[in-house]
């Protein structure tokens, strides 16, 4: 037995009727009966396109036989299947029916396995980029640790404060990167999040305050419209997005001086452009800078080093991409780089909303 829905259901009840409405309207004005067979294999093809399963293409090519037979063909509103070439239009708009459905179909079926794969390649990502990134801070406190309870009398003040500075640095990282993880959890499986209008000087604030808590010493500049603008987001997730590209700048830039963060208004989206003044990012990499491979060409990462560019990046594009956003990142001219991001001013749901609102009026004032 098929799996009937509701929402399929009316979608080929309303289909079917749309088009019998069409062709009675088309035969008003004399045009014959020509046209009747090709508006309903067009209904075929399009119901068995958006409903799930072959049920509803296969039981609007049967409705269309019968009903085109029966209301739109001599003589009217009786059966008649000896007309020539009946069992032939039967038959074509069944087989577009069930080749559109096994197409549909298999095309459904495709998404939901390229979704799973980007999930398990995301999780691998994650879990290569964590594997030493766990291991050598914790490795890096528990040594401080020792060292400062087995030989507590033997070192002198500065010694003690340089090795607490050690496992406070190393517990912030770690702080940094299960934020990251638990920015992942949020996202889910199905990159399904609730999004609720946050007001972007709310956002920038909280985000640039953490950064500047972590990193005083860096001269950031914000750029951004007078005006209050709201954004549909996820406000601890783009906030997690904000600071992962801050805090990124400042590990890599190596020569940096300063990062000027700017938001503007463009085509319905709200853009975020961090942009400082450090080295270039190499150019073999930059392409797959998002993908969890974030350590450079020419870099060699000692026993001592945890941080890579990685993790967070892999996280600010998921974030984005559930957002119905994009992320991007480029060197600029002379030096420098600039990562970009954009996420629509309204969800899609907001805008179809609206354009129905908008038609409404449309139809109120003619």
């Amino acid at each position: 037995m098929p799996r009937l829905s509701v929402k399929d259901s009316l979608f080929t009840a309303a289909a079917i009727m749309v088009s019998s409405g069409l062709c009675g309207i088309l035969s008003l004005f004399g045009s014959g009966d020509v046209h009747v067979p090709l508006v309903f294999v067009l209904t075929v093809l399009v119901v068995s396109r958006l409903t799930e399963g072959y049920f509803y293409g296969i039981f609007t090519s049967i409705a269309a036989v019968f009903g085109v037979n029966y209301v739109f063909t001599y003589p009217y509103f009786a059966f008649d299947f000896t007309i020539a070439g009946y069992p032939l239009m039967f038959l074509s708009m069944l087989a577009v029916s069930l080749i559109t459905s096994a197409l549909t179909t298999q095309i459904k079926q495709q998404e939901k396995l390229r979704i799973e794969t980007e999930k398990e390649k995301l999780r691998a990502n994650l879990l290569r980029a964590i594997s030493h990134d766990l291991r050598t801070p914790l490795t890096s406190i528990a040594g401080s640790t020792s060292i400062l309870l087995e030989d507590e009398n033997r070192l002198s003040g500065e010694q003690k404060r340089l090795l607490l500075q050690e496992v406070r640095d190393d517990a912030l990282w770690l702080i940094h990167l299960m934020e990251n993880l638990l920015s992942i959890t949020r996202i889910g499986g199905e990159a399904r999040i609730r999004k609720h209008l946050e007001l972007l000087e709310e956002l920038t604030g909280a985000a640039v305050h953490k950064f500047r808590k972590n990193c005083p010493a860096v001269h950031l500049r914000v750029t951004a419209p007078d005006e209050p603008i709201f954004v549909p987001m996820d406000i601890v997730l783009i906030e997690q997005v904000l600071v992962n590209l801050l805090e990124n700048a400042v590990i890599h830039g190596k020569t940096l001086t300063h990062i000027d963060l700017s938001i503007a208004l463009e085509d319905g989206m709200a853009v975020f452009s961090v942009e400082n003044d450090g080295e270039w990012i190499d150019a073999r990499v930059l392409p797959h800078i998002f993908d969890g491979y974030g350590v450079r060409a020419d870099e060699k990462r000692g026993a001592g080093e945890r941080r890579n560019m990685g993790i967070g990046l892999s996280v600010c594009r998921s974030i984005v991409k559930a957002h119905g956003g994009d992320i991007y990142a480029e060197n600029t001219p002379p030096r420098g780089v600039r990562f970009r991001f954009s996420l629509p001013l309204k969800d899609m749901k907001d805008r179809a909303d609206d354009g129905a609102k908008e038609g409404k009026e449309g139809d109120n004032a003619s």
